[in-house]
Formats: structure tokens, C-alpha cells, sequence
């Protein structure tokens, strides 16, 4: 058991290492969200090329309440009075995200050849995990899911900043958190912002909620924020360090890779990702005809990237967390909540057709 802890320790250790290596140099090249980019691309490059460190997934759940706490920061009494004013885009949102369900299932059919379930959960911009997981129990193919997930959101957290700094024509060429309202952290403020991570992270542990660990201590700190109680954020090298280590998770997502999943499975992933984050900007771009938020900030919102890694981009370049978050929280629930009902119905529909009947009366006649 020693042995086992030690060698797990040593693996993070490394992971750790490679991702700050990486963050460093992005961060030196003047690149955007260099501290997230440059511990994805070094880890994704490490991995696929046969060294497996292994970041324990635990490392994952200790950073998410991080994550929470920074983005509930966003939520001053001034947005909190904004937020119904918000239901449009939302709707949109939501709708984009309904009509990219289905497309991307025929995609996944017609174009990839993965079958109907792998197809279908493949398609669904949701939590990673928690797809992936419904996908390989409902008989998906657990692999394919994993390897289109992630460069989902590889793809994604990667080519965000630059969206981001293309719309809005502002630099992002350095990670550090902005938040408008944010003042010096003193010891009571400390106390506080630690305590949301901790009940936050003890109460996603026990219930089952989408996103998980996340979600309760991102609500908690919106709430003490709401209230006034602190006006305070996680200092910057904080954010950095949670960076790091959610760069450093998904690019190690990539480890095991066989060249036969990287030319199908991964290419399909990719190109599906790139229709994605173009039907995200051409949807933004239209949403600014009739909403109040900026081309770069619905963009940022409609991005199917993961939960935890848009939400840390938002807050990074601080650009309309708030406004963000919630979009993507929304998102992901709604994904999270209408998979299992659309699949249930597209395979009942399926079962039910005249090509399905055909098959069954030949079966019944050999």
C-alpha cells in the first residue's frame, strides 16, 4: 500500500512538473492562458508519446471547489440583480445545444461509423465524465467516448483564448484573474472562501450533482459574494496552480493513444469539435443582434468545452464570468438531464421503425 501511494505521489509529482514546464514557456512566448495551454500541450505531448504519469483523478476533484469558489467570486450584488435579464441567451444556448445533440449523433454514424449509442453520447457536449460513464454502461464504446471527449474539450480549451481575443479585439497574453469587484484577501475573508471549497467539496461528494464537486462551492461562494459577506477572489497564484493541474489533466487524457484510434475515433472527434466551435461564434455573432452581451462573451458561453476548464478561461482573462458560468452551468444540467431522455426515445423510435420491423419478420422467417 506504501509502495503504491509512493509511486502514485511520484507520478503527480512529474505530471506536475511537465504541465508548470509547459505552462512557463507558453507564459514566456507571450501566449494567451498560458498557465492552462502550455500544461495541456506538454502533458498531451508526454503522454502520447508513451509516458503515462497518471494524474490521480482525486487531484481533479480537490481542484474543481477550487474552481467553484473563484467563479461564485463573480457573483456581486450587482450581477446577481442582472442575472433574469440573461433567460435569451440562455434559451439560445440551449437550443444550440439541443440541435448539436442530434447532428452530431448522424455525424457520428453516417461520417465515423461508431454505432448508435457511442454515437449518441458521443455527440453530447456535456460533463465528460459523467457522459462517458452513461454512455459505456448503456453498451457504448467506452474508448471511442473517452478519446472524443477529451479532444473535445482539448480542442476547445485550447482555441478559446483566441476566439475570445479575435472578438473582443482585447490581448489575452497573460493568465491573471480580473474580477471587477475583487479586493485584497484578509484572514476572515480567507476563512470564508475556504470553508465554501470545503463543504462545497463534502456536499458534491454525497450527493449526485452535475458537475459535481464544482457546482455546491460555486454556489456557496456566489452566495457569501452576493451578500457581501466577502468581496474577496483566490489569490493569482492560486488560479495559476489550479491551472496547471486541470491543463495537466487533460492532456494526459491522451495517454495510451494508438495511432488506429488517433487516424478514426480522434479525427472524427476533432473535426466534429471545429464544427462546434464555429456553430458557437456564427450563434454568437447572431445572438448580438438582439442581446445585451458581447460576441466574444456568448461565444465563451456557448464553447462545449468542460465545465471546470471554460469556467477557469472566464475567469482567467476575466471576461463576463458571471454571464459565462451561468450559461455553461446551465448547459451542462441540461445535457446532463435530457441525454437519458432522448436516448430512451431515439431508441425506442429505432426499435419501432419499418426497417427495424424488416429485420425482425426476416429473423423470425430464417
Amino acid at each position: 500500500m506504501g509502495g503504491f501511494v509512493l509511486a502514485s505521489t511520484g507520478r503527480f509529482t512529474i505530471a506536475m512538473l511537465v504541465g508548470a514546464l509547459g505552462g512557463a514557456a507558453f507564459y514566456a512566448l507571450g501566449l494567451p492562458l498560458p498557465w492552462t495551454l502550455g500544461a495541456m500541450v506538454a502533458s498531451a505531448v508526454v503522454s502520447i508519446a508513451g509516458h503515462d504519469f497518471g494524474v490521480p483523478l482525486s487531484v481533479r476533484d480537490f481542484a474543481r471547489p477550487v474552481v467553484g469558489v473563484m467563479a461564485g467570486s463573480a457573483f456581486s450584488p450587482a450581477v446577481i440583480a442582472s442575472l433574469a435579464a440573461w433567460w435569451p441567451a440562455i434559451l439560445v444556448m440551449l437550443g444550440y445545444t439541443l440541435v448539436t445533440i442530434f447532428l452530431g449523433g448522424l455525424f457520428f454514424r453516417k461520417l465515423v461509423g461508431l454505432d448508435r449509442t457511442t454515437a449518441f453520447f458521443a455527440s453530447s457536449p456535456g460533463g465528460l465524465a459523467e457522459l462517458t460513464l452513461l454512455g459505456g454502461s448503456l453498451g457504448g464504446d467506452l474508448r471511442s467516448l473517452v478519446l472524443i471527449h477529451s479532444m473535445r474539450v482539448v480542442v476547445t480549451v485550447f482555441s478559446a483564448p483566441f476566439i475570445v481575443q479575435f472578438l473582443s479585439g482585447l490581448p489575452v497574453d497573460r493568465s491573471k484573474a480580473v474580477v471587477a469587484h475583487a479586493t485584497a484577501m484578509g484572514i476572515t475573508d480567507g476563512v470564508i472562501l475556504l470553508a465554501c471549497a470545503v463543504l462545497g467539496f463534502l456536499i458534491g461528494r454525497r450527493y449526485r450533482i452535475p458537475g459535481g464537486v464544482m457546482i455546491p462551492a460555486l454556489v456557496l461562494s456566489a452566495i457569501v459574494h452576493s451578500l457581501d459577506l466577502t468581496a474577496s477572489s483566490p489569490p493569482d497564484w492560486l488560479v495559476a496552480a489550479v491551472q496547471v493541474v486541470i491543463g495537466s489533466l487533460a492532456g494526459s487524457r491522451f495517454s495510451g493513444v494508438r495511432w488506429a484510434e488517433m487516424t478514426k475515433t480522434m479525427v472524427g472527434g476533432f473535426v466534429w469539435c471545429l464544427v462546434l466551435i464555429a456553430g458557437a461564434v456564427v450563434s454568437a455573432e447572431i445572438c448580438t443582434l438582439f442581446l445585451e452581451p458581447p460576441a466574444a462573451a456568448l461565444a465563451l458561453a456557448f464553447m462545449p468545452g468542460g465545465m471546470a476548464e471554460m469556467t477557469l478561461i472566464a475567469y482567467a482573462i476575466g471576461f463576463e464570468v458571471a454571464f459565462v458560468v451561468t450559461c455553461q452551468v446551465c448547459r451542462i444540467t441540461f445535457v446532463f438531464i435530457i441525454s437519458p431522455v432522448l436516448y430512451n426515445q431515439l431508441s425506442r423510435a429505432g426499435a419501432e421503425s419499418p426497417a427495424a420491423g424488416k429485420g425482425k419478420n426476416k429473423a423470425g422467417k430464417g
